[in-house]
């Protein structure tokens, strides 16, 4: 599991992906470590485009960090570079302070524009999730199962379908739930423990 490799073996996953897959992904892989040298090596390779979007986005995490207000960054952003992973980026990290403040229908609102930015990338399906997440908090169970059809990464996948069996059990669906938890087992990644799956799985009665 990357959460456990070390800072060298790191950088060297994050250079071999960045030449053959580009931004995207390592965007992506940056994200779901969520070590610091992910993202310095990340901001390493910025292009001469997205410097001014990076400004923005370091003052706004500046700002944002100390309790300053941070608005006038994040309208900057979405009127310049609207469509810039750093906007995204913005969005996730407003979403988790209005999740942080139980504000969940903030964090839809804020999650549904990342959505729109980053859709069809593995950032899009991150970003999937987490919305995902947050209907399922505010109930909108229908909602859940159609914004997880927009999860395609591998390594998401397993994740959504957690969350579709947690849908179905909500709903009494025992054997859709079932079966979504077996499909993420059989989905979960090289090195991924099963025990959170199996917890699953076991809450679900049997049939009768």
């Amino acid at each position: 599991m990357s959460d456990y490799l070390t800072d060298e073996e790191q950088v060297d996953r994050l250079k071999k992906l960045w030449k053959d897959y580009g931004i995207t992904v390592v965007v992506a892989l940056s994200l779901g470590i969520g070590g610091t040298v992910a993202w310095d090596y990340f901001k390493a390779y910025q292009s001469n485009e997205a410097q001014a979007a990076s400004n923005l986005y370091t003052s706004y995490l500046e700002a944002s960090g100390v309790g300053e207000p941070s608005s006038e960054f994040i309208d900057e952003l979405e009127s310049n570079y609207g469509n810039s992973a750093y906007f995204a980026f913005t969005l996730l990290r407003e979403a988790k302070s209005e999740v942080d403040a139980k504000n969940f229908s903030g964090a839809h609102e804020s999650l549904t524009k990342a959505f729109e930015v980053a859709k069809g990338s593995p950032l899009g399906d991150l970003v999937a999730l987490r919305k995902a997440k947050v209907e399922f908090e505010l109930g909108d169970y229908e909602a859940v199962l159609l914004t997880l059809q927009e999860v395609e990464t591998a390594g998401y996948r397993w994740q959504a379908l957690m969350l579709k069996g947690d849908v179905h059990f909500q709903n009494n669906e025992l054997e859709a739930a079932r079966e979504a938890y077996q499909s993420a087992k059989d989905q979960l990644p090289t090195g991924f423990e099963s025990d959170v799956v199996d917890m699953r799985l076991a809450s679900v009665p049997p049939a009768t």
